[in-house]
């Protein structure tokens, strides 16, 4: 039976998200995000974080998801 993997949303919090899928490290640093080493990510939810950086926090997500499939 396939391992079901859990949806990254808008309210997933980078830190999270890094710990249970460290395969998205690569998405982040794709854009420009260093997640693992700001403080901001062991609070900051996803869409909070993108919108601080400029960025459509749809795509990432999307990006975010394709990762971890």
């Amino acid at each position: 039976m396939a391992k079901k993997t859990a949806k990254i949303t808008k309210d997933t919090i980078f830190l999270e998200m890094l710990k249970s899928h460290p395969e998205t490290a690569k998405v982040l640093k794709k854009y420009n995000l260093a997640c693992a080493s700001c403080m901001g990510a062991q609070s900051e939810p996803i869409e909070l974080g993108a919108i601080n950086h400029g960025l459509d926090p749809e795509q990432l997500l999307a990006d975010l998801n394709a990762a971890i499939k």
